[in-house]
């Protein structure tokens, strides 16, 4: 093989090695901005009939950071829908912490029984602001 040849294949592998080096290091930073944040206890909320309230787990996965923590129900159309209560609507969450929004039924029990209803439940996750900006 010649000396340019082995120069080129070299420049390749330290390439290649560059690249997954940094292909990894991207990896771990998305893995590490997965944890931080707002999480919910569930992806679906199943109101049974009958049943007075159901209850979804909040949790503030980031150390550093508080959220104000807004949640409301929507029909299927995506319309604010007052036939659900949420309870609290509106609250700081600081780092750390868990609290648990709590789903009243308003209607009195009114829904229709012979088929399941739809409604979207919203929580928005606004992040707190540094004081010096």
């Amino acid at each position: 093989m010649s000396n340019k040849n082995v120069n080129v294949r070299k420049s390749q592998e330290i390439t290649f090695c560059l690249l997954a080096g940094i292909l990894m290091f991207m990896a771990m930073m998305v893995a590490g901005r997965a944890e931080a944040g707002v999480a919910l206890g569930a992806t679906r909320v199943i109101y049974p009939a009958g049943q007075k309230q159901v209850q979804l787990a909040v949790t503030n996965n980031d150390e550093n950071s508080t959220y104000l923590i807004q949640s409301w129900v929507e029909n299927a159309d995506g319309v604010k829908d007052g036939r659900f209560i949420v309870t609290p609507p509106l609250f700081a969450m600081k780092g750390k912490k868990e609290n648990t929004l709590r789903i009243l039924d308003a209607t009195n029990n009114q829904l229709p029984q012979d088929r399941e209803s739809l409604f979207w439940m919203n929580v928005k996750a606004i992040p707190s602001m540094d004081k010096s900006n």
